[in-house]
């Protein structure tokens, strides 16, 4: 009987010290891309931009595969006339950044209103596990930008 609940006393313990795995979100600001998605990312009134702020939003890509990507900027418009620019940086270890291209880039210009700006960033074939988005606002406006992404793996 001691024998049983020596065992059982040291499974349990076993059983404690094993945490399980938490998979990582899908897509979020600063979060995970596992699989494809179709969705925006930020865009909540923390991510509120005055004049001339800049929002960085870091996307960890994780998986085997490459996978293309699509992007667009939408802004929320709060008040007065945005302008601005999103960019795109990857990285292999989520500390040193470099330029996408220099075309990988939107520019949003006269914003009094809310948009979804007609230009897009595309990747074919991104492989990097980083990237990194930032909006920097130019103008006399309030408002909050979202980037929209739509990956697929190859």
């Amino acid at each position: 009987m001691k024998r049983a609940i020596i065992i059982m006393i040291g499974l349990f313990a076993i059983l404690l010290a094993v945490k399980p795995q938490t998979s990582p979100t899908e897509v979020a600001p600063n979060g995970y891309i596992t699989k494809p998605v179709y969705k925006y990312i930020g865009g909540t009134t923390s991510d509120t931009l005055t004049n001339t702020d800049t929002l960085t939003y870091v996307i960890r890509v994780k998986g085997n595969e490459t996978q293309d990507f699509w992007s667009k900027i939408y802004l929320d418009h709060v008040s007065g006339t945005a302008g601005g620019k999103l960019k795109t940086y990857k990285s292999i270890d989520g500390v040193n950044y470099e330029v996408t291209a220099l075309a990988d880039s939107i520019t949003v210009a006269s914003v009094t209103t809310d948009i979804l700006d007609t230009e897009s960033i595309t990747f074919d074939n991104f492989n990097a596990p980083y990237l990194k988005y930032i909006y920097i606002q130019s103008g006399t406006a309030v408002t909050v930008p979202r980037i929209y992404i739509y990956t697929k793996t190859n």
